[in-house]
């Protein structure tokens, strides 16, 4: 019965993967009755990288329009997809809600999954919306409807893009630990709303474990290039490697917190700091140093291997980038062609890359069989078939690896003989992550400090009372 909803949801989570470099970090999802909770922040694509990540079939919540749609409407009932009734698309539907809770308790008294987003909407903002009730009613709903015995797994997911408007940048989908709420029993029955919002509580906790939050975007900016520079001051990451988004995301979220801590405490600071750590990303800028940066030295024995090892895989590839490029080329250019033509809302660019890439893959992939069969005749068509999406990605592959190359290449180039620009480099990178090292020692003993004062004030607030 889940053969073609596993299918669609399969060739939909593929395709996301191939619009962005996606990597999954977590523990794998657990059995039985399940709620996948995640932050929204970029409309339809959000559950394709929870499908492409997932290990279970998790059923959507979406918003009541969708359905209306002739295509998409249709593939998200068929996944099993559950109508949510927004007072911003319909307040006169709202009512059919109780629909929904409905269909949602019991899919999980069933043992299934069910994919929410509390936020309730797709945004760009620099944090986490304020949360809906609405996942927490539900999962209080399916255990009081099990006489709490039901064992629901609550598991928070956090999605985080780099350029979200732009295909083959990174995304990271970061699964939390699971957790439960049979343990609110008697709060629900004494006061269920207090529950409600314990649970959603509990909820944004576990979303904000998995996600980066700041106040201003524009930091945003700033905690990339300040951990950038300092994992590679410190060592921690070798010059001109290019990691993955999920694996730096644990020092990206620790720069975060290290910049609302400052924006608290010393806001005239982190006003200074915004400012050095600009002066470096600008220059870096003018140099097109990109997420590499800029080594102090360039080594004879790394710099001839990098040259041999990337020069040999680029010339052995060429053939086969070239017959690729000349099968996909009109495909790769469609989606920006339809972008420029609908001009849709940032928030849904992606979506629409998305859907022009898939239409323009299909199409051509049907013609390269069609054109095989007419050559060779079914076994022309078989051929056809395989080689053309092999052909596609490979040649993807040696693009990127090219321009890596060429970054690379053309960066060590204009450092040649400019010993001058290493050296400030290498100031400022120096003076900037001993700043982020004083800084941070300084925030642990706050914290510290924090922490014994409200021991103090309950020691003494017991012993008053006693």
């Amino acid at each position: 019965m889940d053969r073609i909803p596993r299918l669609i949801t399969g060739i939909a989570g593929g395709a996301a993967a191939l619009f962005y470099r996606v990597d999954r970090h977590g523990p794998a999802l657990p059995d039985g009755p399940l709620l996948v909770t995640a932050n929204h922040p970029n409309s339809l694509l959000d559950p394709l990288l929870v499908y492409r990540c997932s290990e279970r079939l998790t059923r959507p919540l979406a918003r009541a329009p969708l359905f209306d749609q002739r295509l998409l409407g249709r593939l998200i009932r068929t996944i099993g997809g559950i109508p949510v009734y927004r007072r911003q698309d319909d307040p006169d539907a709202m009512h059919r809600n109780e629909d929904m809770f409905r269909e949602a308790v019991s899919v999980l008294l069933d043992g299934g999954a069910i994919q929410i987003y509390p936020e309730g909407k797709s945004h760009s903002g620099a944090q986490l919306a304020t949360l809906r009730t609405g996942a927490a009613r539900i999962a209080l709903l399916a255990e009081e409807r099990a006489g709490w015995r039901l064992g629901l797994s609550i598991v928070p997911v956090g999605i985080t893009y780099s350029r979200k408007e732009l295909a083959r940048t990174a995304a990271a989908v970061r699964f939390g630990t699971a957790f439960g709420c049979a343990d609110l029993r008697e709060t629900y029955r004494d006061n269920p709303a207090a529950a409600v919002r314990e649970l959603t509580d509990r909820i944004e906790a576990g979303l904000r474990s998995q996600t980066l939050n700041l106040t201003d975007y524009r930091d945003r900016v700033l905690v990339e290039v300040a951990e950038q520079l300092y994992a590679r001051q410190r060592r921690q990451v070798p010059w001109r490697a290019r990691e993955r988004l999920g694996t730096r995301f644990p020092r990206l979220q620790r720069f975060a917190a290290g910049v609302e801590w400052l924006r608290r405490t010393a806001p005239e600071e982190l006003a200074e700091l915004r400012r050095k750590v600009g002066e470096y990303a600008e220059l870096s800028e003018r140099l097109r140093a990109g997420e590499g940066d800029v080594p102090s030295r360039y080594a004879l024995g790394p710099v001839a291997r990098y040259a041999l090892a990337r020069g040999t895989v680029l010339l052995l590839g060429l053939p086969f980038a070239l017959a690729g490029a000349l099968l996909w080329a009109p495909v790769a250019r469609f989606p920006a062609f339809v972008v420029r033509r609908t001009g849709p809302d940032y928030e849904i660019t992606a979506t629409h890359k998305l859907v022009a890439l898939m239409t323009g893959v299909i199409a051509a992939w049907a013609l390269w069989i069609l054109t095989g069969y007419a050559i060779g005749g079914l076994w022309g068509a078989i051929t056809a078939g395989a080689l053309a999406p092999v052909s596609g990605y490979t040649t993807l592959r040696w693009v990127e690896l090219a321009n890596e190359v060429r970054q690379d290449t053309s960066l060590f180039l204009r450092l040649q003989g400019r010993p001058d620009l290493r050296r400030r480099f290498a100031v400022l990178r120096s003076e900037l992550a001993r700043t982020f090292d004083l800084l941070e020692e300084r925030r642990r003993k706050h914290e510290l400090h924090a922490d014994a004062r409200d021991d103090n004030v309950s020691v003494g607030g017991g012993n008053g009372a006693g």
